[in-house]
């Protein structure tokens, strides 16, 4: 009877999990495509394919998200209708244990922390880069396509662009700001009229613009605007370029943590710490990590930290569901997302303790799973005594 019993609720969960992993994937996915690649998307600049092979490119690097939401949901929805259903309560008159009760719950959480590993420390990494690679390749065939007319343009790292009307090369109500660091303008640019090139030497967009003003900012005061309107500089002709290095060949740019495999880390990792021991980095103390070596652990941390939040979250779903028991879908997608912006939420304050090495927020990072196992085991024996 308890073998009947594992396969209802595991059929239950699984299917529950597989249908809302299917959602957050489609919703993430929405959200990445649009962020990265708005511009060409939203104009139909890319072809049907190449949008379906971005599209899957996206899967394993957003699964690595959807994954924990899914299970947690799916544990909610699952046990949610069984507990509301009296189901639960029937399975414990009968003498079976809570614990034997949330036994495929367990097994689903300990395969989707597996996945989860495997999709943060190889596929989601590859997949990435590889995702770049293709669109840095798409836009390459026409890098003229990335000026598009009236639409704020944000692909040029460190400007802002705006035209109202475009014919082919040539441009008509020119718009751009130039940004700090701190995403402060300090230099606006207007123009009548102007056209764009291609340098392919250069990997360059040229714009000539004609017949229009330039308002120089104050550097140190970007933000005081009194101090520097009215004081324009009018031109006939202005040639300016813009870099398409790190668009177009993203392969000559250093690649960011987030998008580097178990191994690669785990080297830099190796190597930093053999400079630390040849006092080529420095360190805020002997024993503690240089900087760089803090934010390489960082992230390896953080991947085993978010592929063991799929344990965390199913832990502490499981009372949940059985006390509230709601069988409606949404009420249980509800609560599955506020526990998960929770956990999102403690996982990006203590990243922000990046700065303060001395509080290693490398070890940090593991708070959150402790604090939703600890409270979820607790909540499972309160159940059980029940």
């Amino acid at each position: 009877m308890l073998r009947l019993f594992h396969r209802h609720i595991l059929r239950e969960v699984v299917v529950a999990t597989l249908l809302t992993l299917g959602l957050f994937v489609f919703v993430l996915i929405a959200g990445n495509a649009l962020r990265d690649s708005d511009e060409l998307l939203l104009a139909g600049r890319l072809d049907g394919w190449i949008v379906l092979r971005l599209i899957g490119l996206l899967i394993p690097y957003v699964a690595a998200y959807a994954l924990p939401l899914a299970v947690l949901t799916g544990t909610l929805v699952a046990l949610g209708r069984l507990s509301s259903q009296r189901e639960i309560t029937a399975m414990k008159s009968a003498g079976v244990h809570l614990l034997q009760i949330a036994a495929p719950v367990f097994f689903v959480a300990l395969i989707g922390l597996t996945l989860t590993l495997v999709v943060n420390f190889r596929f989601a990494p590859e997949a990435r880069v590889a995702y770049k690679t293709l669109l840095a390749d798409a836009m390459r065939d026409d890098p003229l396509n990335l000026i598009e007319p009236r639409r704020f343009i944000t692909a040029f790292p460190g400007f802002v662009l705006y035209m109202g009307e475009r014919e082919g090369d040539a441009l008509k109500d020119f718009w751009i700001w130039e940004l700090n660091q701190q995403r402060q303008v300090t230099l606006f640019l207007r123009a009548a009229s102007g056209n764009v090139q291609f340098d392919e030497d250069t990997l360059a967009l040229v714009l000539t613009l004609r017949d229009g003003n330039a308002e120089q900012r104050n550097p140190d005061r970007p933000e005081a605007f009194s101090e520097d309107f009215g004081q324009s500089l009018f031109f006939e002709e202005l040639a300016i370029a813009l870099p398409l290095e790190r668009i177009l060949n993203p392969g000559s740019q250093r690649r960011r943590l987030k998008e580097m495999t178990f191994g690669e880390l785990q080297a830099m990792r190796s190597e930093l710490l053999a400079q630390e021991r040849a006092g080529i980095l420095e360190t805020p103390r002997p024993g503690a990590p240089s900087d760089q070596r803090l934010r390489v652990q960082m992230q390896i941390q953080n991947h085993f930290a978010m592929a063991f939040s799929v344990f965390s979250l199913a832990i502490l779903g499981i009372p949940l569901a059985i006390q509230i028991g709601r069988k409606e879908t949404y009420a249980n997608i509800t609560l599955a997302l506020i526990l998960a912006i929770t956990y999102y939420f403690l996982m990006i304050v203590i990243s922000w303790l990046e700065a303060q090495p001395a509080l290693r927020p490398d070890l940090l990072l593991w708070l959150p799973n402790i604090t939703f196992q600890a409270i979820g085991a607790y909540g499972l024996y309160r159940a059980a005594q029940k």
